[in-house]
């Protein structure tokens, strides 16, 4: 199994997954033209692409959902109620600052689904957003993790984690960078909700709980003012060592075309 970043962070969000049998895309928070020169540098067609995942409707991991389907076939694959079916028999999403994401196959976390050979889990997670989901992508013994986008953690999801050869797990903010920056304090109040987003050292704290020493884990959606990269890995580094792990297969995601294709 093959998995790399096509985009990570607030600026748009989307990965890429593939086995033997073809590959999924998961979220799609960039234009259709960028989402395909970014395949054609990383050598993935959309040819080879069977559906799309999304995890939830915030416009960073679906605003380029709606011209996707336009120009192809691919069937996108989410939660009822990130459906543009829901938002418009409830009227709209309320304090929710979510887009109604046309979906094509509903999914259930309680149920597996197989595409092109892939198992596909959704575990739900905890954010300000309609049945958000990480997703766990197994193929054989290898099992791959995407989660983002959460505030906390839970047993479940830990258990996934727990289970994983590569994750991709967000490491959004540094606790200080963000009280002391200049966003306004409802925005910092909401990033730091337990329906918000992961600090480097919730992070940290959750894969002292999960990690394997042969695990391969890449810290994603960075804040472009609240974080870096390096501030990201040395806070996560140093928690796991505190704990008595040896890792040396950490590292931070690009926001566009990381450069790391992961074969697991």
């Amino acid at each position: 199994m093959i998995v790399t970043s096509i985009a990570s962070g607030s600026s748009g969000n989307a990965t890429v997954v593939c086995g033997e049998r073809g590959c999924i895309i998961i979220d799609n928070g960039i234009s259709f033209s960028r989402l395909t020169n970014l395949l054609t540098i990383k050598n993935i067609s959309l040819e080879k692409v069977n559906a799309l995942l999304v995890t939830h409707g915030h416009s960073d991991h679906a605003s380029g959902i709606p011209v996707f389907k336009k120009y192809t076939r691919i069937k996108v694959y989410g939660t009822y109620e990130t459906s543009d079916i829901y938002v418009q028999e409830r009227g709209g999403y309320g304090e929710y600052q979510e887009m109604g994401v046309p979906i094509d196959v509903f999914l259930d976390e309680k149920d597996d689904l197989e595409i092109s050979g892939l198992q596909v889990r959704a575990v739900r997670v905890s954010h300000d957003a309609r049945h958000p989901v990480a997703y766990f992508i197994q193929e054989g013994n290898s099992k791959f993790g995407l989660i983002t986008d959460l505030g906390d953690s839970d047993i479940l999801l830990e258990r996934e984690i727990k289970e994983s050869k590569l994750v991709f797990i967000e490491a959004n903010h540094d606790v200080n960078l963000l009280l002391n920056g200049k966003y306004p304090e409802y925005l910092k109040k909401r990033i730091r909700n337990p329906r918000g987003h992961l600090s480097n050292w919730k992070t940290g704290m959750i894969l002292s709980r999960t990690i394997d020493e042969g695990m391969n884990i890449a810290l994603a959606h960075l804040s472009k003012v609240n974080n870096t990269p390096q501030l990201a890995v040395q806070t996560v580094y140093g928690i796991l060592r505190e704990g008595g792990f040896k890792l040396d297969k950490l590292r931070a995601l690009a926001p566009f075309n990381d450069p790391m294709v992961y074969l697991i």
